[in-house]
């Protein structure tokens, strides 16, 4: 089973005189995790294979009921969530 998140970044990389240079052309990624486990009342995902003592250390939790997730089951829902973030931090940046 496969969890989506879309999220937002910037690549940035070192010029001939070691600085820093951010390019501002920012990039929508998706990204998937995998089931790591399943609970009664939700799933632990993450980027690795399931390994009973590393769950909790690399893996997130995710609700099965809750509305505002960390990642979703469909790519859809991951684009929606994307865009209602986005969105909230323009409104926060307008203020």
């Amino acid at each position: 089973m496969k969890f989506y998140r879309y999220t937002m970044v910037e690549y940035s990389h070192m010029d001939d005189f070691d600085r820093l240079v951010v390019v501002p052309n920012p990039k929508i990624v998706l990204e998937e995790m995998n089931l790591l486990k399943e609970t009664p009342k939700g799933f632990w995902i993450g980027y690795g294979h399931t390994d009973v003592g590393s769950i909790r250390s690399q893996g997130r939790w995710v609700s099965k009921t809750s509305t505002k997730r960390y990642a979703y089951l469909t790519k859809e829902e991951a684009m929606e969530n994307f865009i209602k973030r986005t969105q909230k931090r323009i409104n926060i940046l307008e203020y």
